[in-house]
């Protein structure tokens, strides 16, 4: 058994032209890996000042590799102790063609966050496809690895899953559905 928190990232660049362009905003070169805007940050300040303590009995922060997941965790965890490892897996739906869930490379990211734990992933994208869209079915296979290979690991500890709307809601509720910003779901796993 264990104790999952899962929280999608602050409101980011991609959320807001989204209002705009609708899904086109996630394929613009302006998206590429896009950060959070100052309300993003202010969510994540603000669920850090009143969800402190439970942030700090998280055992172990699991974070996508993309920027505004990464910005979200470096807040949410200021101040705090905890582990924070990085993870491709962990990236948004559909990982491939939409430029907005096309990582930075490996070395950028250590400078601006040298407190995480890049170990797991490579310098470059590799698991980004140029060529096309990830299918559900291929995300549920990502998934499903990711319970048998990292979170089995966690028994007994409280995980935080720092991540996206389309991975999180579909770990959490095997559906697509909607996630707040800066939000902590709560889910104990048997």
């Amino acid at each position: 058994m264990y104790m999952l928190y899962c929280i999608r990232h602050g409101y980011a660049e991609h959320n807001n032209l989204f209002k705009t362009y609708g899904e086109k905003a996630y394929y613009m070169d302006e998206c590429i890996d896009s950060k959070l805007l100052d309300e993003g940050i202010q969510q994540a300040v603000n669920l850090h000042n009143n969800e402190l303590d439970t942030l700090s009995k998280c055992d172990v922060v699991f974070v996508s590799p993309l920027f505004r997941a990464l910005q979200t965790a470096e807040i949410l965890f200021t101040g705090l102790n905890t582990k924070i490892i990085v993870y491709d897996i962990l990236k948004e739906y559909p990982n491939g063609l939409q430029k907005v869930n096309c990582r930075k490379n490996k070395s950028e990211l250590v400078k601006r966050f040298s407190k995480f734990d890049f170990s797991n992933i490579n310098e470059e994208d590799l698991s980004w496809n140029k060529d096309e869209l990830e299918t559900e079915e291929e995300l549920d296979k990502r998934i499903s690895y990711f319970k048998k290979n990292y979170l089995k690991s966690c028994i007994g500890k409280k995980i935080c899953i720092i991540g996206h709307n389309s991975f999180l809601s579909k770990l959490l509720l095997n559906r697509f559905e909607e996630m707040e910003h800066c939000k902590i779901y709560e889910k104990l796993v048997m």
